[in-house]
């Protein structure tokens, strides 16, 4: 791991003048197998693990040059109730963000770990293991096999141009992305891949609305011809990925705070837009069968207390400023988030979106898993046709004076 993180360092060195981080595919989202950590911090509340930091080299050692790379766990947190704090481990976990900023900062879920008496045992443990599963890795092999090498000059024209299309539509108007911007709409930057595939540019081509409380501001548009810039799909794709890695992949950047968003006054335009012409919400029918999971949950009936959830818990559209105006019905939620997302998300809000308005409710891990199952069933539903979103959208035409 320490041989790919100072590879990772190299690259950036050479993309310092990028507006990007990370741009080396799979890094995210890649398990290791028997690396060699420390943990730094164990936090534990009522008898549960709920706080655990990882790090590269003891921190007591003075003769070691310490090293600020870092990893917080999430998934898999439960398997350290028995390890003690400031202890050499063996870790088997897949990463889930990057962020680059002083060092590197991340964090994965595990799958395992096991103490070590020191820093010596925990490495030759690790080479052990590691050498046994390469050769299972390699006698699993197909022969023939070949590596694709990143293009690093094509990403990164992808990425600068999506960024630019980006600042094009001005989004900061109403969102915040890369730590600047608008607080008027949900902001763009969180952690983790967070969206399934191809929800992105679905929702960009047509989007829709996914807070019902929230009547008079909804996104644009921007495949429309009147819209600006006027989107074509491969432009979608772009602004997709670009806005995908700036949110897993890098730290919020400082050389595009000047850029004059606060002038763009998109809130006043698209209100009017809005408050002129209603767009009535028709809420999903919830099948029976998800009906009744849902209401046997205790943990996801308290969750009806702000959000809406098709007809089963709808709520009437208001003022921007109403207390549910950022609930998004939970169906919508369901489809779009990844579950690997939705249970880290609803274990600590504020890590993955630190702008989130949503409260850390303290969760445990069954209740999670309750949420997780529910969400797990109407993806399935979607899937295999059985149930429809109902999906209220904007064309993006011009506002005629009065």
């Amino acid at each position: 791991m320490l041989r790919i993180t100072l590879y990772l360092i190299v690259v950036l060195s050479l993309l310092s003048g990028v507006s990007f981080a990370l741009v080396s595919e799979g890094r995210p989202g890649v398990p290791y197998h028997a690396q060699v950590l420390f943990l730094k911090n164990k936090v534990v509340e009522d008898g549960k693990v709920v706080a655990v930091s990882l790090v590269y080299s003891d921190p007591r050692n003075e003769n070691v040059e310490a090293c600020s790379n870092s990893i917080d766990v999430f998934g898999g947190i439960e398997l350290f109730q028995d390890i003690p704090e400031q202890q050499w481990v063996l870790i088997d976990y897949e990463l889930q963000s990057i962020l680059i900023a002083d060092g590197f900062a991340g964090d994965a879920d595990v799958s395992g770990v096991s103490a070590c008496a020191d820093l010596e045992t925990c490495l030759e443990m690790s080479e052990q293991l590691k050498s046994g599963s390469e050769q299972q890795v390699n006698s699993e092999r197909p022969p023939g096999g070949s590596t694709v090498k990143v293009n690093f000059e094509t990403v990164q024209q992808r990425l600068d141009i999506g960024r630019k299309l980006v600042k094009a539509a001005r989004c900061r108007g109403c969102h915040s992305l890369e730590g600047f911007g608008s607080g008027y709409a949900p902001s763009l930057t969180w952690k983790r891949f967070k969206y399934e595939k191809g929800w992105l540019e679905t929702f960009i081509k047509a989007p829709y609305r996914m807070r019902p409380a929230m009547g008079d501001l909804m996104m644009p548009k921007y495949t429309s011809p009147n819209a600006v810039p006027n989107l074509k799909p491969e432009e979608l794709e772009l602004v997709a990925e670009y806005l995908t890695r700036a949110a897993i992949a890098s730290a919020p950047s400082e050389r595009f705070r000047r850029e004059l968003w606060q002038e763009y006054d998109c809130y006043a335009c698209h209100t009017r837009l809005y408050k002129a012409q209603p767009l009535p919400f028709s809420p999903t029918h919830i099948p029976n069968d998800i009906r009744d999971a849902a209401e046997a949950s205790p943990t996801f009936q308290s969750c009806l207390g702000c959000h809406p959830f098709g007809d089963m818990r709808t709520v009437e559209p208001g003022p921007q400023g109403a207390p549910n105006a950022f609930a998004t019905d939970l169906l919508f939620a369901f489809e779009k988030l990844t579950l690997n997302y939705l249970a880290a998300f609803l274990a600590n809000p504020a890590y993955l979106e630190p702008e989130t308005r949503m409260p850390n409710l303290g969760l445990g891990h069954q209740e999670v898993d309750e949420i997780r199952d529910l969400a797990r069933q109407l993806k399935e539903a979607i899937a295999n046709g059985r149930l429809e979103p109902v999906r209220g959208y904007y064309e993006m035409e011009k506002h005629a004076d009065p």
